[in-house]
């Protein structure tokens, strides 16, 4: 049976967003540690963009509960960069068995892969909308309650009525 509605929003999340429903947090919600480790299958240009991936991104906002998303992504990242490749190379239409001119398979590969993408990303925090809802920061002097939430990353919650052009505090 599918579970139905807004999927939970992560307590670290509403711990820095400062619990704007005063809803009662789950403080017994799992917490997972470590670094992402590469799967031996993410090989080639899959294995460099895990690297240009996990680099772009603040330290210790992975962890090692993110790699099989991580995975997920590179590979269908490769996946859509070599289809996209052989239609470049074969065109946008193939011959069919009966002679028929029909569109070429690995447009889609490429379009399955494009969706892959776009979820995937959109969990891993890529999107530029995921992006919207934090931002990093300098260190802050003195520690606060929201000090560490995500693994030691400095993060702090960006709010729309904030003037354009001013870095959030």
């Amino acid at each position: 049976m599918a579970l139905t509605g807004r999927p939970p929003k992560p307590t670290k999340l509403k711990k820095l967003e400062g619990n704007p429903g005063h809803r009662r947090l789950n403080d017994r919600e799992p917490q997972p540690t470590g670094a992402p480790i590469k799967p031996d299958f993410v090989t080639g240009e899959a294995s460099k963009e895990w690297d240009r991936l996990v680099g772009a991104m603040p330290d210790g906002l992975y962890t090692d509960a993110d790699a099989p998303t991580l995975a997920v992504y590179c590979i269908a990242w490769v996946l859509h960069r070599n289809s996209l490749a052989v239609v470049s190379r074969e065109g946008m239409f193939s011959t069919g068995s009966m002679g028929q001119r029909v569109v070429n398979p690995a447009l889609l590969i490429q379009a399955k892969q494009a969706e892959v993408i776009l979820k995937a990303g959109d969990r891993l925090g890529l999107s530029p909308v995921a992006r919207t809802r934090l931002a990093t920061g300098d260190a802050p002097e003195s520690q606060g309650k929201f000090s560490g939430l995500f693994g030691g990353a400095q993060l702090r919650l960006v709010t729309s009525n904030e003037p354009k052009g001013s870095a959030p505090s």
